[in-house]
């Protein structure tokens, strides 16, 4: 199946109607296509329970631009940048390795394990893969910002003296020194011990990140063992999953 089936499958799953489709899809098509998202589209990338991560991001995107379409047409909220919260959607979880079952992540420190440093990792590989996409810098600081804490409540790794062992961690040394300290200060700012506890400065990445608890939560992890998997990073039912 192509990328863009999948992506029509989930507008009908989401109740997204044909020209909204294909105003959402335009603006996701380049990234959509590149090799790397197309990767992440199957195994050995699954993220919730059993769904590939590419679903869930363009799953993410999908309810993001339906949650702004409504609230623009309702509240007329024209200050909402829907080019930029559908860019934090596309990005938020294109982390490096795949999380379920990964022999790499033994080893490493609590505070460095997925759950808390992938945003970074995310951040890290949209910059590198989609330059063109960050060549504003008040933009790109909205888009960093949001990725970074799309998972409030929940923490991010702050970035600190220590080592924070990300999987990408080549990537991100090479960035240029504009794009770290945006990353730094976004982590920083928050920050209580090895974490960041916050939620985005932005209202685009605010509402992502309630669109993706959304998708996850009602449509994606459907299983005792997938929620399990989520503090583990071991899921016994992707273990025994037979390859398409």
């Amino acid at each position: 199946m192509n990328i863009y089936t999948q992506f029509k499958i989930l507008c009908l799953r989401y109740n997204v109607d044909g020209k909204n489709s294909k105003t959402l899809w335009n603006l996701i098509k380049p990234i959509c296509l590149h090799p790397e998202f197309k990767k992440r589209n199957y195994s050995p990338f699954w993220h919730n329970d059993a769904t590939t991560l590419g679903e869930h991001i363009m799953s993410d995107a999908i309810v993001t631009y339906k949650m702004i379409y409504k609230i623009k047409n309702r509240r007329k909220l024209d200050f909402i940048n829907l080019k930029i919260a559908i860019y934090i959607a596309m990005f938020h979880d294109l982390y490096e390795e795949p999380w379920q079952n990964n022999i790499k992540s033994k080893g490493k420190k609590f505070k460095n394990l997925h759950g808390f440093t992938h945003p970074i990792e995310a951040v890290v590989n949209a910059i590198t893969w989609f330059p063109n996409i960050f060549q504003d810098e008040e933009e790109s600081l909205m888009i960093i910002d949001g990725i970074i804490h799309h998972m409030y409540p929940l923490p991010v790794r702050a970035i600190d003296e220590y080592a924070i062992e990300l999987n990408n961690q080549e990537k991100f040394n090479q960035l240029p020194e504009i794009y770290k300290k945006m990353i730094f200060v976004s982590t920083y700012v928050g920050k209580v011990g090895a974490f960041s506890f916050r939620k985005s400065f932005y209202i685009e990445g605010r509402i992502m990140s309630k669109a993706d608890k959304l998708v996850a939560l009602r449509k994606e992890i459907c299983s005792a063992g997938a929620y399990l998997s989520l503090i583990t990073g071991k899921n016994k039912k992707l273990l025994t999953k037979k390859e398409d």
